[in-house]
């Protein structure tokens, strides 16, 4: 926690405001999207619950609101909440660009288009990013990559949080094109500040470069320090996994029981928010097939990103080679 929001908290404790809170809600959330402070979305919505209903009608309620509940998977509800911002700002940049990340993650790429468009009289380069978002997302990620790739490198200065924010896209551009060496690269120098979702990314490219030692020993570090979320700590035991059959490599399964442990709670009281970690672990760490099926189905009728269709389509593809398997084979005479 920083010495700023040590402070609102205990403003907030001793005489609760608005305003304070409005804020503290904000820092909690910016928090929450580094790796081990996941936990600090529920803070920052119980904080916002606080505030009485008078606030409802105030432009940075609307805004903490909306991303609380994007990040809930309440597509939907997100979008109404945004178009309260809009009827008083049809041109926010932040929720433009929030409505087309909505629009992005269920697959809904004109709607998607037309947020980005609305920032065209406000910032052109923040238009052409998101436009070119949506264009590679639309499966041309021939002509978007280069085009998204050459704007960025003509930029002199960028702020941190709109840089580590494009190389995510890049990122995602070069992997589709089986660039898989630049796509980490864009990532890694931007590692240490970038939200959860780039450390997943990060993980998975590194994973399939055959690169665990290095999975593993930066979340390994990060699990000791922070216990990071269910969706890094299933990347990191399949890190372990892999470690665990290198040459001289051979190390004992540290985090595995922990992860079983928290699948086991997460089906047992039927928690199917972001059942992607469900479905990774049944594909990739305690093979189940059908499971896996059954979560990456569950999380692709609320979340329809690329990621999202290959872990769905990754799935479908491993049942039905083990159906194949388990058939009856027929001899000659049989036939």
């Amino acid at each position: 926690m920083t010495s700023r929001m040590a402070e609102l908290v205990a403003r907030h404790e001793d005489k609760p405001e608005g305003n304070i809170t409005l804020e503290l809600t904000s820092l909690y959330l910016q928090g929450a999207r580094q790796p081990g402070f996941e936990d600090w979305f529920h803070e920052a919505e119980q904080l916002l619950d606080t505030l009485s209903e008078q606030h409802s009608d105030v432009l940075q309620y609307q805004l903490l609101r909306a991303d609380i509940q994007q990040q809930q998977h309440q597509f939907q509800a997100a979008l109404k909440t945004l178009d309260a911002v809009f009827e008083n700002d049809p041109q926010h940049i932040y929720a433009s660009l929030m409505a087309a990340r909505i629009y992005l993650a269920t697959a809904q790429h004109d709607a998607a288009q037309q947020a980005c468009a609305r920032l065209w009289q406000q910032d052109l380069f923040l238009m052409s990013v998101c436009s070119f978002e949506v264009a590679g997302r639309r499966g041309n990620w021939s002509t978007s990559y280069p085009a998204l790739r050459d704007l960025f490198q003509r930029q002199a200065s960028i702020p941190p949080a709109i840089d580590i924010w494009v190389r995510g896209i890049l990122a995602e551009q070069a992997e589709q094109l089986g660039q898989l060496t630049d796509a980490q690269q864009w990532l890694s120098p931007v590692l240490a500040k970038a939200p959860t979702s780039l450390w997943l990314k990060w993980a998975d490219l590194s994973l399939k470069l055959e690169d665990a030692v290095q999975v593993y020993n930066k979340l390994a570090l990060k699990q000791q320090d922070l216990r990071i979320a269910d969706s890094l700590l299933v990347r990191l035991v399949r890190a372990e996994q892999q470690m665990a059959i290198l040459p001289d490599n051979a190390k004992s399964q540290r985090f595995s029981a922990e992860l079983a442990q928290r699948v086991a709670l997460r089906i047992a009281r039927g928690d199917t928010d972001h059942a992607a970690d469900l479905a990774y672990y049944f594909l990739h760490i305690e093979l189940d097939a059908a499971a896996a099926v059954h979560w990456a189905t569950l999380n692709y009728q609320s979340a329809k990103e690329p990621d999202d269709l290959a872990l769905l389509i990754q799935s479908q593809r491993v049942l039905s080679q083990r159906n194949q398997l388990a058939e009856p084979q027929l001899t000659e005479a049989e036939k």
